[in-house]
């Protein structure tokens, strides 16, 4: 795609760390509202606020925003150049336009769009003052952020049909995140990490061949416009993972909650994510380092000589493991819980003590729930439409326009 002019908002000392974190949540919950919210009817592509990354903890920070509108506390002013914002216990100051709570920036430029830390953005910017540092929020069409989404989630020269699945999951999953945090009392609705589901804008401000914005995804984003999946009425949280190994899970298997929803039952998927680099896998870590690994996380016994899994779903996930120590004594722990300290990827997996290493082969990569993504592109190569994907992967899903 051609360039645009962006707004430049320069910054200075801007940290923008992304947050590293499982979309698993490892303490099992016995709540079927945990994975179902009844869902409005929008008349148009609502908005939704994305975190953009951890927030600085430095004081002051200067931005360039080039010209564009720039409201605090009822007060707007259009801007021109740089300003200089400093941050209190709970306030902004910036300037000559005084104190607020926050600051808003919307670009003059049509589209909305602007350009933080060498990324393009669609939307307008919001900056908080935390006790912590800045909160940074993108506010942004539904539309807009699922484009920023699909070709960060996916390869965005997939196969057109998966990356429409791929859109329609990510929706669902948005929706579901904009309902459940209406009652969290937060700035924001989900961040643009693994915790939800990764959004990184348009891309690259200087590299527009790297934009991931391509005619793939936006013939994607188009062609599913307000679709998102249901089930028995309400909106579902449409988990999706990378590669599910041939099988997918159900939550208390993938994600320690204990909800029986049929779409996230788990399905045979076969080999369709055959070329998946995951599809099988081997991981070799030094003894020393599993122990290490164990004691940060305070797993028993620290220093095993066996580990094996032990309960084992029908796909092949462990759900416990079985780890013995040296003094005979043997413990059981999660294997969500071993997954995470031991960084493999995913709990469908064997292991085996090698001298001073061990040796750990499985199936897979990710939570293991919902859609496989990798699956998705086999399908969509076979010649599958995002229909016949979604509902093989979702089984009792239903479709639904809400705007």
């Amino acid at each position: 795609m051609r360039k645009r002019p962006v707004v430049m908002l320069l910054l200075t000392g801007f940290l923008l760390v992304g947050l590293v974190a499982a979309c698993a949540n490892t303490g099992h919950k016995d709540a079927q509202g945990e994975l179902l919210v009844p869902i409005p009817q929008y008349g148009a592509a609502p908005l939704i606020r994305v975190k953009l990354t951890a927030p600085t903890a430095k004081d002051s920070i200067q931005l360039d925003a080039g010209k564009a509108v720039v409201r605090m506390d009822g007060k707007e002013v259009t801007v021109e150049g740089p300003v200089q914002l400093k941050r209190g216990p709970s306030f902004v100051s910036a300037g000559d336009l005084g104190q607020g709570t926050f600051v808003e920036i919307t670009p003059a430029t049509r589209p909305e769009h602007f350009s933080l830390d060498g990324r393009t953005y669609r939307g307008i910017l919001r900056l908080y003052a935390t006790t912590e540092g800045w909160e940074v929020i993108n506010v942004v069409d539904l539309e807009q952020y699922v484009a920023g989404v699909i070709g960060w989630e996916m390869i965005a020269s997939w196969p057109v049909e998966a990356l429409k699945a791929q859109a329609v999951a990510s929706r669902t999953y948005a929706v579901f995140t904009m309902e459940e945090s209406r009652d969290a009392g937060r700035n924001w609705d989900l961040d643009d990490s693994t915790r939800f589901q990764v959004y990184g804008g348009v891309g690259p401000t200087d590299s527009p061949k790297l934009w991931r914005e391509t005619a793939n995804v936006l013939a994607a984003r188009s062609q599913t416009t307000g679709l998102v999946l249901t089930y028995q009425g309400k909106g579902f949280k449409a988990f999706f993972h990378s590669t599910s190994g041939g099988h997918t899970t159900d939550p208390r298997v993938a994600l320690g909650i204990d909800a029986n929803i049929e779409p996230l039952g788990g399905v045979d998927l076969g080999e369709f994510d055959k070329e998946s680099p995951k599809a099988n896998w081997e991981v070799r870590l030094a003894a020393s380092e599993v122990n290490a690994r164990l004691i940060e996380k305070r797993i028993d016994p620290r220093s095993p000589i066996k580990i094996e899994p032990e309960e084992i779903a029908p796909s092949g996930h462990a759900i416990t493991v079985r780890v013995y120590g040296p003094s005979g004594h043997s413990a059981t722990v999660s294997a969500i819980d071993l997954r995470m300290a031991l960084g493999i990827p995913s709990t469908h997996f064997k292991a085996e003590r090698s001298g001073d290493e061990w040796v750990f082969t499985g199936k897979g990569y990710g939570h293991g729930c919902g859609m496989c993504q990798w699956s998705a592109r086999g399908m969509a190569k076979q010649g599958w439409d995002s229909n016949r994907i979604l509902k093989t992967m979702y089984p009792g899903s239903e479709l639904k326009t809400l705007y």
